[in-house]
């Protein structure tokens, strides 16, 4: 059988590393996340799962990101649940409100799973937040979710308050919030779980954050 001659290495069109790019994220103006994750951010075009207990910061980092999203004069969604966005206090964090809608929470999972759908293939929302409350998706919603998120460049996250232990691989991006650290359980690409220092109240991070070297715990 006769040998395939391999072609000159030099003619072979390599990739520099300067010309790879990452996958498309939305940032979450916090340095110390958005380095270490590898969309820079949140995955756009993709599901994301942020949970922890009330007031550990999960809605307050989904408020920063929004920050972000309006800064580009673009729009984003809320579904209501647990946690309840209020005007007043959204416009002391900077929140555009003429381009943030904010729905009412769904009774039923199928009214659930049929809005996300509507809003995600309306184009109009970079990010949509769901606040999870008794309802949860099943995985072949989740499924066509995440078909639907790639298709038209959204970025769906949802937030739990009673966060559980199962790692969903149909989420891109897990993030578990305790009242003085943050677990990033499960990122592409990137050696999870990570554990970063420090406390997230109303989308304020505390000292740890605010240096650019990240601190590990131990």
């Amino acid at each position: 059988m006769r040998a395939l001659a391999l072609p000159e290495l030099q003619n072979v069109p390599f990739v520099s590393a300067e010309n790879l790019q990452p996958p498309a994220g939305l940032s979450t103006g916090l340095a110390v996340l958005d380095n270490f994750l590898l969309w820079k951010g949140i995955p756009q075009g993709d599901l994301s799962l942020l949970q922890g207990l009330p007031g550990t910061g999960a809605t307050s980092l989904w408020i920063r990101i929004v920050q972000q999203v309006h800064a580009q004069n673009k729009w984003a969604a809320w579904i209501n649940g647990d946690a309840q966005l209020f005007p007043t206090h959204l416009s002391h964090q900077k929140i555009n409100l003429k381009r943030l809608l904010v729905v009412k929470e769904p009774q039923e999972k199928d009214q659930l799973f049929w809005l996300l759908q509507e809003l995600i293939t309306s184009s109009l929302f970079e990010v949509i937040g769901c606040n999870l409350k008794e309802i949860f998706l099943k995985n072949h919603q989740l499924q066509k979710l995440k078909r639907l998120c790639r298709l038209h460049k959204v970025a769906l996250v949802f937030v739990n308050q009673k966060p559980v232990k199962f790692i969903n691989p149909l989420f891109s991006l897990i993030m578990s919030f305790q009242r003085d650290f943050i677990t990033i359980q499960r990122a592409l690409h990137r050696p999870t779980p990570f554990n970063i220092a420090g406390s997230m109240i109303h989308a304020n991070f505390m000292h740890q954050f605010k240096n650019t070297a990240r601190k590990l715990l131990s």
